[in-house]
């Protein structure tokens, strides 16, 4: 689970990420937060919307963003959508170690869907995305 400090539960921290997230409505990393809430009790449509509003306010923010979008996408059946996200996670700059675990986690998930190590590595090589996708929930 995300943990968020000095919070014991799941609902204590979205009751602190919530209120957070009303004082600064346009911080992508405190909605992000919020979906990592949601994807720990694998609540994946509530996670979705948060993930996706954290990509809204800034695309490409990060590669895990992108990765977990992808992940909720592909858990309620919407495998073509996922494999765009994961695609796009492998191209965007890693800044971290939560990035790198992101773009990796997508790069497997492409491997399974069919895709070749020389697919990926020309995927990580291609220009990261510059607008968010518009995608209904």
């Amino acid at each position: 689970m995300a943990r968020v400090y000095g919070t014991k539960s799941v609902e204590e921290a979205l009751k602190h990420l919530l209120r957070v997230a009303d004082g600064n409505p346009n911080d992508p990393f405190i909605w992000h937060s919020i979906g990592l809430q949601f994807y720990s009790i694998k609540a994946y449509g509530d996670a979705l919307k948060y993930f996706l509003r954290s990509e809204h306010i800034k695309a490409g923010i990060s590669a895990a963003n992108l990765f977990y979008i992808g992940d909720c996408m592909r858990r309620s059946g919407r495998v073509d959508e996922a494999i765009d996200y994961y695609k796009q996670a492998v191209r965007v700059p890693v800044r971290n170690q939560i990035d790198r675990k992101g773009a990796s986690e997508s790069r497997r998930m492409l491997a399974m869907q069919g895709f070749s190590e020389a697919d990926l590595d020309r995927l990580s090589r291609a220009p990261a995305p510059s607008a968010p996708q518009k995608v209904v929930v």
